[in-house]
């Protein structure tokens, strides 16, 4: 169980680097990674820092013809209106007061980015390890429950609409190996893994 928290903050943490465009970060952590795992990433294959700076900017940053928003409000869910995105980035954002969670505006980025919602999985998954190593059962159901309430309600209602605009906009090759991978990561498989 342990090893698996381990696990998903690892990749927690290579999917933070990335939505951010955090590259050094992305190669410290991948020296860290071993070679078995590394061919499990499809997406770092092709990886080339240059290419993957620069197309970062033209899918994430950039608005233009290769730009995929990398904000949950950006898209709709289920057919709700702009009350309802702004009713849930007020929740997201008093979540994120709630647990002292200041990284997004540490990285100068908007709460709903999804670096940033990838970020507080990660800041979950550090708790729940330090948790389960104290002995405190109680903390860590309420943290599984907090980790599965943000996939659910921030990421997973929003990743078909995310990968529908990938699919025609995303060009290199490591972004739309990455969006498939992390669409597939953050299903429900990813709450079954802890």
């Amino acid at each position: 169980m342990m090893e698996e928290r381990y696990g998903k903050l690892a990749l927690a943490n290579i999917m933070t680097s990335i939505w951010f465009g955090d590259w050094d970060r992305y190669e410290e952590i991948m020296k860290e990674v071993p070679e078995s795992v590394k061919a499990e990433l499809s997406f770092h294959s092709f990886y080339k820092r240059d290419e993957v700076q620069l197309w970062h900017d033209n899918h994430f940053f950039i608005p233009g013809d290769h730009f995929v928003s990398p904000y949950f409000s950006s898209y709709t869910k289920n057919g709700e209106d702009e009350d309802a995105r702004r009713h849930d980035l007020l929740c997201l954002i008093g979540l994120y007061e709630k647990t002292g969670f200041l990284y997004p505006l540490e990285k100068d980025r908007f709460p709903d980015h999804f670096g940033s919602l990838t970020a507080f999985l990660s800041s979950v998954i550090k708790e729940e390890i330090k948790a389960e190593q104290e002995g405190d059962s109680e903390y860590l159901k309420q943290l599984e429950e907090l980790e599965a309430d943000v996939l659910r309600q921030y990421i997973q209602p929003v990743i078909q609409p995310m990968l529908e605009k990938a699919e025609e906009k995303v060009k290199h090759s490591f972004f739309k190996e990455f969006i498939g991978f992390y669409a597939e990561l953050m299903s429900e498989d990813w709450v079954d893994a802890a």
